[in-house]
């Protein structure tokens, strides 16, 4: 699958000027993959500020954490709203190896900071575009709450950007609270989030009775999101597979194999998808079956 998890974590720009040449010089050696974007300076001090203590200048490899991402803070501080709770800045590091550079990854914390208050949609208050390709928004549940924002480049896996809460400056991340982490779950599809690539559902049961002898009832009136697992298999029973005939096991479940494409049309489409996942144990959905009632 086209999708990899994004690890939640908090964010915030702080307290003091931006000071652009030290901050271009101790962040241009992350750019990891080389595909980071070119030096530019972090505008806008007004509307956003970053702490100018928040961390020590230093090499990229100095801010590397165990699981290969780079808390950039280390370099040049930390970020969040003005006047707002000072959070680290986190280079994600993908499947494959790639890792956005500090340079661009600041700019765009703040760009994103600048404009999350005025054009902001939703209550995640979701920003589109930032410097031309990247896309933000507040995570949803907990990380709402924290305030944490996820930013993903070009509506792929390849370059993302997070916060991460800390007990100071330089200290690592606390690792993201696991929601359904080893479970199988029924829900129904809601949607999908480009901009942290993250399926959205609603937990739901079947409930028997009605003209048609039953159907799917909200189990709780939550929305959630979860990635989607790169390697998740996909299984259609009649609609979720185009072209592909009725194929169901004795439960109702899809048997079908199904592609990424399939999948996607269904999260972005105007129908329900009902269906039964499983989550993995770090909470990525690693299975989707889909459910048929006729």
């Amino acid at each position: 699958m086209g999708f990899t998890a994004m690890k939640s974590m908090k964010l915030v720009l702080a307290g003091g000027a931006v000071a652009a040449t030290a901050l271009l010089s101790a962040c241009s050696g992350n750019n990891v993959d080389g595909n980071g974007s070119a030096a530019k300076s972090v505008s806008d001090a007004a509307a956003v500020k970053q702490n100018t203590q928040g961390g020590s200048a230093g090499a990229a490899g100095t801010a590397a954490t165990s699981n290969g991402d780079v808390n950039c803070s280390k370099h040049g501080g930390q970020v969040g709203p003005a006047d707002g709770k000072q959070m680290d800045l986190i280079a994600v590091q993908s499947a494959n190896g790639t890792i956005p550079g500090c340079t661009e990854a600041f700019n765009v914390m703040t760009k994103y900071y600048e404009l999350a208050p005025s054009q902001g949609e939703g209550p995640g208050h979701r920003v589109l575009g930032i410097e031309g390709r990247w896309d933000c928004a507040l995570g949803a549940e907990e990380e709402f709450t924290q305030g944490v924002v996820n930013c993903g480049k070009d509506g792929g896996t390849e370059f993302m950007i997070k916060t991460a809460p800390t007990g100071g400056a330089g200290q690592q991340p606390a690792a993201p609270t696991r929601r359904f982490p080893n479970t199988t779950q029924t829900v129904q599809f809601t949607g999908f989030d480009r901009s942290v690539n993250m399926a959205q559902f609603q937990l739901v049961t079947w409930k028997k009775g009605g003209s048609d002898d039953g159907q799917f009832v909200p189990a709780d009136a939550k929305t959630y999101r979860l990635p989607v697992s790169k390697t998740a298999q996909v299984f259609g029973a009649a609609e979720l597979c185009p072209g592909g005939e009725v194929a169901l096991d004795p439960q109702g479940r899809g048997t079908n194999p199904c592609t990424e494409q399939a999948l996607m049309e269904a999260l972005t489409g105007a129908k329900q998808l009902h269906a039964e996942i499983h989550v993995d144990k770090n909470d990525n959905i690693d299975v989707v079956k889909e459910l048929y009632r006729p």
